[in-house]
């Protein structure tokens, strides 16, 4: 994963309509960047499986569309486009890999998470905040999938596209919704 993007490279777009919203994907020739919630209103949020891609968009952000869409009709269980981070704290970045690990349909604790990424001499419960801090900043929700991150007491807390779509997300991986 690089840190920065290239000051002349160009960034591609795409939107992409599922179920419950929609999702705006960025992306440069060799990886995808950013993945931004849409919100609930966006025009053509309310017909799921339509997208839209900039005409000369690199195979990349063609293939991620792809994997999204076949993601959300219950075909793919796990990304395999190419992903950049352009941002975020060396800690944000061991957060993110570490929640690349947990898999379809499972969850973990924002302490459990701590727990596995503390280091000697760090209190791992002291370090859940944190954790959901570095969920919250994720710059490539779905792909890095931090709404498999839940309360330690199973309960659905903090979500960067909110609870109601974090509900929906678990709910399709777990029962095929």
């Amino acid at each position: 994963m690089s840190r920065t993007e290239e000051p002349d490279q160009p960034c591609y777009d795409a939107i992409l309509t599922f179920a419950a919203g929609a999702l705006h994907i960025q992306s440069n020739e060799k990886a995808i960047i950013r993945i931004h919630f849409l919100p609930p209103d966006f025009p053509g949020a309310s017909r799921p499986g339509h997208q839209m891609i900039v005409d000369d968009a690199p195979p990349v952000l063609i293939a991620a569309c792809h994997q999204v869409r076949a993601y959300f009709s219950g075909q793919l269980q796990q990304f395999t486009t190419p992903i950049e981070i352009q941002a975020g704290s060396p800690f944000q970045r061991q957060v993110w890999e570490q929640v690349r690990q947990i898999p379809f349909g499972a969850t973990w604790s924002y302490e459990e998470l701590a727990f596995r990424i503390a280091k000697p001499g760090q209190v791992p419960r002291q370090l859940a905040r944190a954790v959901g801090a570095a969920c919250a900043a994720n710059p490539v929700p779905v792909m890095i999938p931090c709404h498999r991150v839940i309360g330690k007491n199973g309960h659905l807390v903090g979500f960067s596209g909110g609870i109601n779509l974090k509900a929906y997300l678990l709910n399709h991986e777990m029962l095929g919704i």
